[in-house]
């Protein structure tokens, strides 16, 4: 026998082009009244918005509210004060290529620490995609993520504007940066790897060691996060590939000065690209200074299931999203791990170029 369905209009009072107008929808809860504050998309990409419920109504199919055509489907509406809500309350753009964005997630910024990281999806069919924990606020309740726009997902996540939603944000995952005892240490950060390591510096910090930071960017245009680091470092350098900003070289220049000048680094820590991590360790590894590499491999769950970010360290297989993302640099197989990380360069491609179809659509 057909059962009666709930049905609920919702004004989005925020939105001034549409205020005063109801939209009704499928709604996958019974416990709704009038006044409730919901999440539900609209227009034609259906992105997130809040909205007020202004009626409900208990019907068959047969019944259902006029006009039929603005009625939602059921997966898409969820109650605002829901703990699977993930609202963007600040979002801020590094440089061209680079967005930062606050999150609010209570129950991951309870829990994160320096190096971690979380899983996100931008929306119902979107992917999964891993983003360090680039900061988080405990009393607020939100969880700093930093990213580059250079795929499909990450232009879809770039779309979000403040006040919009992200569909799933899981985490903390991974373990955190180990600190404990480090009396003086060497953070190197290269690219959109400094928002790895900022968190780390900071953590260090805090807990009175002494941290001398370099950082490295190809260009001027692309340096993020200087006066941060200035804030919680030492010592900061900064080099530019071009010399058009700071030092003209690479991150590994100023650390061998550093090195051989008589600095004592109870441990060097390296986060950014691989080509970059890799000669780090080949600095250091002479003059014997524990260095550690934050790992990046494509993720898919988190948890260690699906294997596909295997690495090798110390000649055994490891799994960045459990046993990492920090790890030995001594014992990383970095050739492996560069050639893994090549295999999907033609779909990034595609996805790229589809994804800058679909910008171009929205506009």
């Amino acid at each position: 026998m057909e059962q009666k369905q709930c049905f609920v209009a919702v004004d989005f009072e925020d939105d001034d082009n549409v205020k005063g107008y109801l939209y009704w929808y499928l709604c996958r809860f019974a416990n709704v009244e009038e006044g409730d504050k919901v999440v539900a998309p609209l227009g034609r990409h259906n992105n997130l918005q809040q909205g007020v419920v202004r009626q409900v109504l208990f019907a068959y199919e047969d019944d259902a509210p006029f006009p039929v055509h603005y009625i939602k489907n059921i997966r898409n509406l969820v109650k605002a004060d829901s703990d699977s809500l993930y609202k963007i309350v600040k979002k801020r753009e590094l440089n061209s290529t680079v967005t930062m964005m606050e999150v609010l997630a209570p129950l991951v910024a309870k829990k994160a620490e320096a190096g971690q990281f979380i899983i996100l999806r931008v929306d119902d069919d979107g992917e999964r995609i891993p983003l360090t924990v680039a900061g988080y606020d405990r009393k607020a309740g939100t969880v700093k993520i930093i990213f580059q726009v250079v795929g499909g997902t990450t232009m879809r996540l770039n779309a979000k504007r403040e006040g919009e939603y992200i569909a799933d944000f899981v985490g903390p995952l991974g373990c955190a940066t180990k600190t404990d005892g480090l009396k003086k240490v060497c953070v190197v950060g290269g690219g959109v790897g400094c928002a790895i390591a900022l968190p780390v510096a900071q953590k260090l910090h805090e807990q009175g060691c002494e941290v001398h930071t370099i950082i490295g960017f190809r260009s001027k245009d692309l340096l993020i996060l200087e006066d941060e680091f200035k804030a919680c470092s030492d010592k900061l350098t900064v080099v530019t590939d071009d010399g058009s900003y700071g030092r003209k070289g690479v991150v590994t220049i100023p650390l061998k000065e550093s090195i051989e000048s008589g600095e004592k680094y109870d441990e060097v820590i390296a986060i950014g690209p691989l080509i970059m991590m890799k000669f780090v360790v080949a600095t250091t590894k002479p003059f014997g200074i524990p260095t550690t590499v934050s790992m990046n491999p494509i993720m898919i769950d988190g948890t260690g299931m699906c294997g596909g970010c295997r690495l090798t360290v110390g000649g055994k297989t490891k799994f960045a999203c459990v046993d990492g993302p920090d790890f030995d640099g001594f014992e990383v197989d970095f050739d492996e791990a560069m050639a893994r990380s090549n295999m999907y360069a033609e779909f990034e491609q595609r996805e790229r170029e589809r994804c800058n179809l679909f910008k171009k659509e929205v506009e």
